[in-house]
């Protein structure tokens, strides 16, 4: 598995409990100073209602209008039309420039941090002293989202969706000033759980503000080689030590903790061999206290159903991610919920349960740096600007505005067929 071991969980040492109103050690986080749409509750509170959703991303693919400039508005506008009452995301634009995008998923989470400043260097993301002209983007980039979520959403209560890199995901790719990871050094990677998960309480609240119920989707990409020290070093010719699982499960427990719920996003259900012990996914995603997970469908196996099963039986919310390539015809639900139904009846689970599943759709922004466009998207892309003035109701071109109005649509059109299963 791509997250990390099954061991048992030992409660924190004294020296990692947090004080009341203070910061948790082992890159933990307290609370002191988030509002009540972000304060520890009970599990009712902070589950993730089966739902509709997408990761976020809008490209713009031409036509002329006034809104073309303001890619997020026009984001948020289609958003809360097709998606209605599931969970529109925050719009987290992603604008293309020959063949890199102009934005990346860490970026948007180095955006958050809160008293910390960062700068982008041609090996990528570094912790600095001050804050500089990409640290301001990010910044502008966050707020222009909100804007346009505020502005679409003007008189919506319900949930709407925040995608983020996840705390661990986030430290992978953050340097300190001198270059070293932060990764390897234990203060750094610390202060940097701490500070991205007060900024992104911060950004909560101010969700919550709005009269609008944020829910967190955190994408966790890189546990595995965190956990088993297979982490390159800033040459490539070596790895970083390992974290303690401890650590490691500790920082994500507080983080989902003391945020609002959260969806925790994992490349996969595979066990994880660590110390020679091979660990069932569900137990970890138990264990990590997630109250809900979600993870692309390309990547279930017979054995990743079973998983899923368990973690439904344990009453932990499941989510299936659709390929991106599901956005380019939105007319084939009855296709993706058969292929939901098979699988999961044959494990013997019933098919009036995958009403209880989630469905996510759409390309995510880009975690590696340089950020660039894989090569089918890029394709993908251009055959989709060259039908943007028609709106014909199938294909990527079809859907009208670009891919994200497709993944909504599918997204939407599969959360019904599901509700549907008698």
């Amino acid at each position: 598995m791509s997250t990390s071991s099954g061991l048992p969980i030992n409660a924190p040492s004294p020296e990692q409990q947090p004080a009341p109103g203070s910061a948790a050690g082992a890159g933990a986080t307290s609370t002191g100073a988030t509002s009540g749409s972000s304060s520890s509750g009970g599990a009712a509170e902070k589950s993730v209602e089966p739902s509709a959703s997408t990761t976020g991303i809008w490209i713009p693919t031409g036509g002329a209008d006034d809104l073309e400039a303001r890619p997020a508005h026009q984001a948020a506008r289609t958003a809360f039309d097709v998606l209605g009452d599931d969970q529109p995301p925050l719009p987290l634009v992603a604008h293309r420039s020959a063949d890199r995008w102009g934005a990346d998923g860490i970026g948007r989470g180095l955006g958050l941090l809160r008293e910390l400043h960062v700068d982008r260097t041609s090996f990528g993301w570094r912790l600095t002293s001050a804050g500089g002209k990409d640290e301001r983007l990010e910044s502008s980039a966050l707020g222009e989202a909100f804007d346009a979520l505020a502005e679409s959403g003007e008189g919506f209560a319900g949930s709407v969706q925040m995608s983020l890199p996840g705390p661990w995901t986030l430290v992978t790719a953050l340097s300190l000033n001198s270059g070293a990871p932060v990764l390897g050094d234990h203060g750094a990677r610390r202060d940097v759980i701490q500070a991205y998960a007060f900024g992104i309480a911060d950004f909560a609240e101010k969700i919550a503000r709005a009269g609008m119920q944020p829910v967190i989707r955190l994408v966790e990409s890189r546990l595995e080689p965190v956990l088993t020290g297979a982490w390159p070093t800033a040459s490539g010719w070596q790895t970083l030590p390992a974290v303690s699982e401890n650590l490691v499960y500790a920082a994500l427990r507080s983080t989902q903790t003391h945020l609002p719920p959260v969806l925790l996003s994992l490349p996969d259900l595979d066990p994880l061999t660590l110390r020679g012990k091979s660990i069932p996914a569900a137990e970890v995603i138990r264990g990590i206290g997630a109250h809900a997970v979600s993870v692309p469908w390309a990547t279930l196996r017979a054995h990743s159903w079973e998983q899923l099963a368990t973690l439904a039986e344990a009453g932990v919310g499941t989510w299936v991610q659709l390929p991106a390539s599901a956005g380019a015809n939105p007319g084939e639900v009855k296709r993706w919920r058969a292929r939901l139904v098979e699988p999961w009846t044959r494990i013997g689970m019933g098919a009036r349960t995958l009403r209880e599943f989630g469905v996510l759709a759409g390309e995510e922004l880009p975690l590696n740096y340089p950020p660039f466009l894989p090569e089918t998207d890029a394709a993908a892309m251009g055959s989709s600007r060259a039908g943007a003035g028609t709106d014909s109701g199938s294909g990527r071109a079809g859907a009208g505005r670009g891919p994200s109005r497709g993944h909504m649509m599918i997204a939407a059109g599969l959360r019904r067929a599901l509700e549907e299963i008698e």
